[in-house]
């Protein structure tokens, strides 16, 4: 198949999950005409068009022009494949995403306040950027960039991306460590009541002692923060340290005494049951 042909697919076949295909040429600001020459396959989009149809249907440039291979003959593993996740599926998910009613966060530079449970008088903190592609909240948390070469938490820096989903109040962060362990990343808040705007709850981090669950307190930087100042003051930070606010320590605190609670009526022990003798 030639590159043209390759296209043609693989644009149609993404097309397949969309209402209409005037309405991706409305989302990606295509002309119609245009964008019907790529599906017939007569035509290669120029790179800024390519940039628009990569970044609607969250591919690449090489996905485009991959050719795509055809299921195969149902075999002795038919029942587990239909077990797996399609081309399809993936898209029909990502549709269901795009339809998302947006979330109470507003776009903007947030600091993320983690308690560490190795070191109760620690604070660490990372940028948090909040984004809105149409309906779709998105995310990217910034760690660790400000620390010193070679000291314990520069190993552990990390550039996190995903999206914020909300349910019954309460805010989801998904996300992939795109750096070093390239771990998944999960918080969950819900906004508290305070002076100011802040959401608190719990996350999962990586630590140098390993995964673990801690508190998290989320706060707005401010309408003139720039992201390079902002990423200078995210780093590890004592809780007598003057450039954190007391409110924030105080609401920390809270966070992690409901973490604390919500974990201790669990049993999470294992007890060897006793056999009856024979």
């Amino acid at each position: 198949m030639s590159l043209r042909e390759v296209l043609s697919a693989n644009l149609s076949r993404l097309c397949e999950g969309e209402d209409s295909i005037a309405a991706v040429c409305r989302a990606t600001q295509i002309n119609r005409q245009q964008f019907n020459r790529y599906l017939a396959g007569s035509s290669i989009p120029n790179g800024r068009n390519l940039e628009k149809i990569c970044r609607y249907f969250r591919t690449d440039v090489s996905e485009l022009f991959r050719p795509h291979r055809e299921d195969p003959e149902p075999g002795p593993d038919a029942d587990a494949d239909a077990d797996s996740w399609s081309h399809e599926d993936v898209r029909a998910t990502l549709k269901r995403l795009r339809g998302e009613a947006p979330t109470s966060i507003e776009p903007g530079i947030y600091f993320a306040h983690f308690a560490y449970p190795q070191d109760p008088t620690t604070v660490m903190r990372s940028v948090v950027v909040v984004r809105r592609d149409g309906n779709l909240s998105t995310f990217r948390r910034l760690t660790g960039f400000s620390e010193p070469t070679g000291s314990w938490w520069s190993h552990f820096t990390g550039d996190h991306k995903g999206i914020i989903l909300e349910r019954r109040h309460w805010l989801y962060f998904v996300g992939l460590n795109g750096m070093a362990h390239n771990e998944p990343t999960l918080f969950v808040l819900r906004w508290v009541p305070s002076a100011e705007p802040m959401l608190g709850g719990h996350a999962t981090i990586l630590t140098p002692a390993g995964p673990t669950v801690t508190a998290v307190v989320l706060n707005s930087c401010g309408p003139r923060t720039r992201l390079r100042s902002a990423m200078r003051a995210s780093h590890v930070y004592s809780i007598e340290d003057g450039r954190i606010d007391p409110m924030i320590v105080d609401t920390l605190d809270q966070q992690c005494k409901a973490l604390v609670a919500m974990i201790r009526p669990f049993d999470l022990t294992v007890t060897p049951q006793s056999r009856e003798p024979a």
